[in-house]
């Protein structure tokens, strides 16, 4: 039974979505608008669900984790993906899958939405299944089901344990408890019996940002980092720690033009799988807790670093990062979420307990980040929030 009070909030917000929609101007398809008119929907969600039903549906969402988790496991969604409908039998058989669980698995999947329904036992693609097919995708869901839920179930028991201190130590936290080690993840997963993980945690990290807009499009790079006399001896951008390159080379297709040196640092074995870098790119091994960057660049970009870790250690990596900056010229852009005190969005908030369940480190709010930066001898020049949800970008000069 829907309240009156229920029913005018519901109606109230889908009013406010409508009129959101229906401006036909060019803000209205701007990032920013789509992730308000998600939230709008999602109030209307609320409004309309009794909280004993939905804490109940939500209770069992970890099967469709389970479920999506399998299916990739099975090659489902490619061959899903490959026919306009597919049946039961025909995925059972290519999969060397019992049907009935084939069945089981894909009622939750076509019930949220992922697969397509075409009749009792029949299956088609729809944009979510085309997705789940993607190389980045199912990076992440292996990643994030394999060792982060873990640590997930785990995090009460270890709460308990710890008298519910706030994790700090990248030895001695979640995950560990929950695969017995006291390595760091990394170092855990860069060990030979663990490569698939390493594997599918760089391949996540080439598309972390989902669709969100690269920091490219609509940060002034020109205006703010690359204005008066830059130094062609000197490298133009060292990406610290860049994975696969791929924000470098984010950065090379929005600046074709820009002349100068591009540097690409990380762990020697990371640099072995990035093997579909342009020409303008230099690849050099680094352990940025031991060693300095290339020196004199104009540009420090760090992506998705500090949040790995606590403040300790990340005083530890920005001593080397500052080592090699050159004063007055050098910039470090900190490509990371910039938390608000109040009004967080779901994402950036889940991605802080993730890192604290994986990592035992944090995402930061703005206070955080200015106390850090100023700790590690450094001045912020600004503090950037993207359109949308997404990763902001803090400017840093010494």
């Amino acid at each position: 039974m829907l309240s009156d009070a229920e029913r005018i909030e519901a109606l109230e917000a889908a009013q406010k979505l409508v009129a959101t929609l229906s401006n036909d101007s060019e803000s209205s398809r701007s990032e920013s608008t789509r992730v308000q008119a998600l939230q709008t929907a999602n109030n209307i969600i609320r409004s309309l669900e009794k909280p004993e039903d939905g804490l109940l549906k939500f209770a069992y969402s970890p099967t469709i984790w389970m479920a999506i988790r399998t299916c990739v496991q099975l090659n489902v969604f490619d061959i899903i993906a490959k026919n306009e409908t597919t049946s039961a039998r025909e995925i059972a058989e290519k999969s060397s899958c019992d049907e009935t669980l084939i069945r089981r698995l894909l009622r939750v999947l076509t019930s949220y939405g992922y697969v397509a329904e075409k009749g009792d036992g029949m299956y088609g693609a729809n944009k979510w299944t085309k997705h789940m097919q993607n190389r980045l995708t199912q990076g992440m869901i292996k990643f994030i089901y394999d060792l982060a839920m873990p640590g997930i179930t785990e995090a009460p028991n270890f709460f308990k344990k710890t008298h519910f201190q706030n994790p700090l130590d990248p030895r001695c936290g979640t995950f560990q408890n929950a695969f017995r080690t006291d390595i760091p993840i990394f170092p855990w997963m860069a060990l030979p019996q663990n490569k698939e993980h390493w594997d599918d945690a760089n391949t996540f990290f080439e598309g972390d940002r989902g669709s969100r807009p690269s920091w490219v499009t609509w940060f002034p790079v020109e205006e703010k980092l690359l204005s008066g006399k830059i130094d062609d001896r000197a490298p133009l951008l060292v990406d610290v720690a860049g994975g696969r390159g791929h924000d470098l080379m984010e950065f090379l297709d929005q600046f074709p033009n820009q002349t100068g040196k591009f540097i690409l640092q990380d762990q020697q074995q990371v640099l072995d799988s990035a093997t579909n870098l342009p020409p303008a790119v230099e690849k050099r091994a680094i352990n940025f807790f031991t060693e300095a960057p290339v020196q004199g660049a104009k540009i420090y970009f760090m992506k998705f670093i500090c949040h790995d870790y606590a403040d300790p250690e990340c005083l530890n990596i920005l001593k080397h990062v500052t080592a090699s900056m050159k004063k007055g010229y050098s910039h470090l852009v900190i490509n990371d979420f910039i938390l608000p005190d109040t009004g967080c969005s779901l994402l950036p908030a889940e991605w802080d307990l993730m890192m604290l369940v994986l990592m035992s480190a944090m995402e930061r709010t703005e206070s955080q980040w200015r106390s850090l930066l100023s700790s590690a001898g450094l001045s912020i020049e600004g503090m950037y929030q993207p359109p949308g949800d997404g990763q902001g970008i803090i400017v840093a000069t010494l």
